[in-house]
């Protein structure tokens, strides 16, 4: 990877092959909207603008054959690349990333309302069997009323996931981006960055707050999937943080990571309810205060 992103660097010329190759080759879009991230990180938007143009030309023929994904990944992470080089501030990006993934929620819901028209009623046909098999007993007026209630929530909260799916994709190829200038121009820089990151109490609470409470009205239930995303990524860099802390060493995040995608349905809220609570106890400081001070990575700007 590093040698990747020594060649992106060269020049303008090899920062736009590999952006626009990228970009044009199916399931490499994140790499292009990382490049381009990487680019803008330090070098500024105006020297970024040419490359990215050359990126969204074959987005744009993806966009136009109906996936939408490389054009809003790659225009994502370089709008957010923007804010995080003016302000290098990690927690000012999250949360700018869910306005962005409620837009983009409202662009997908828009782009691809027959297929999740589709999706859910074929949700709704399923549904009683799967009542069945949990063991659900309703009487007629319940399961309408049930029925009912799902066919409000259903579209939105689809939409909420599938604009926050695409904000975490934005934020990967960010956070990539940044690990790659730290790798060329401050070593240690981007681990140290990740693992310090931590939500303000009134931030992480207002999260919350979304995600849970979001559903009950179904103009605002897509919020709470994108809502969640900003949880999970702080409270993946407590874990990190935690890990490097105790120098547990790197199978203890294979581990974790694993277990995430294994049984994402229950490590998912777990993590976040973590971030929650770190946000208002701040578990790291607490650590390092209990922990003999090392020396650390320099922490300088990594423009």
């Amino acid at each position: 990877m590093r040698g990747l992103a020594e060649y992106i660097m060269r020049g303008r010329r090899e920062a736009t092959l590999a952006v626009a190759i990228a970009a044009a080759i199916p399931l490499l879009f994140w790499f292009s909207a990382a490049a381009v991230a990487l680019v803008v990180l330090r070098r500024g938007l105006s020297d970024a603008v040419p490359i990215l143009v050359w990126g969204l030309l074959p987005a744009v023929v993806w966009a136009v054959v109906g996936d939408l994904t490389p054009l809003l990944v790659i225009v994502g992470s370089a709008g957010l690349a923007v804010v995080l080089r003016q302000h290098n501030d990690w927690v000012r990006v999250l949360l700018l990333a869910v306005p962005v993934g409620v837009v983009f929620a409202l662009v997908l819901l828009s782009a691809l309302s027959e297929p999740l028209q589709q999706l859910a009623g074929s949700f709704r046909e399923m549904l009683p069997e799967l009542l069945e098999q949990m063991g659900v007993q309703l009487d007629e007026a319940n399961r309408a009323v049930l029925l009912s209630r799902l066919d409000q929530l259903m579209i939105p909260v689809l939409g909420g996931v599938l604009g926050a799916m695409h904000i975490l994709m934005v934020l990967v190829s960010l956070m990539l981006a940044r690990y790659w200038q730290a790798g060329l121009y401050n070593p240690g820089g981007f681990r140290q960055e990740f693992h310090q990151l931590r939500l303000p109490p009134l931030a992480s609470i207002g999260l919350l707050a979304l995600v849970v409470l979001a559903p009950q009205w179904p103009a605002l239930a897509m919020l709470s999937p994108v809502a969640s995303v900003p949880l999970l990524l702080a409270g993946l860099a407590l874990l990190h943080g935690v890990v490097g802390a105790r120098n547990l060493g790197k199978g203890w995040l294979i581990g974790l990571y694993v277990l995430l995608v294994l049984f994402v349905r229950f490590a998912y809220p777990l993590i976040m309810f973590l971030a929650f609570v770190d946000s208002l106890f701040d578990f790291r400081s607490r650590m390092r205060r209990n922990t003999p001070s090392r020396d650390d990575d320099d922490p300088s700007s990594q423009g």
